[in-house]
């Protein structure tokens, strides 16, 4: 009889053990992760492209594809883009409120005046801008 009750107790422990795990992963599952900061990166450079995409990746950011139909949180255009500047102004017509961030190899008072005029919010070089736009959008905080 003893024998019969160690295992009655056993599995109620067992079985309790396993409502709470059930429970654990029920209440998980209601839960969503938080949205992600998206970020439309333009730019040809291939360096800079896979440099930039790692460290806001890291730093929790998703990178969009050109071709996506999400709205980004912010837009990053390299000036070295032949058509950066009508791209600037194009992109600021359909999102008024949204940072777009341009970027060079160096700076060049008026190509950043240029882009500024166009529609763009702010300038860095192409070495710091992925330190500017985690700043802005507070990525990694």
């Amino acid at each position: 009889m003893k024998m019969d009750s160690r295992r009655i107790r056993h599995a109620t422990k067992d079985e309790t053990k396993t409502k709470s795990q059930c429970r654990l992963t029920s209440a998980s599952s209601t839960f969503s992760e938080p949205a992600k900061t998206k970020i439309l990166l333009l730019c040809h450079e291939l360096t800079t492209l896979l440099r930039l995409d790692s460290a806001w990746t890291a730093a929790g950011a998703t990178v969009l594809k050109k071709t996506s139909r999400e709205t980004p949180d912010c837009i990053v255009i390299d000036l070295a883009r032949s058509d950066a500047l009508p791209e600037i102004a194009r992109l600021r017509a359909l999102h008024p409120a949204i940072d777009i961030v341009t970027c060079a190899a160096s700076f060049d008072g008026d190509a950043v005046e240029a882009a500024k005029a166009a529609g763009a919010t702010d300038f860095a070089a192409r070495s710091f801008v992925d330190q500017r736009v985690a700043r802005r959008l507070k990525l990694g905080a």
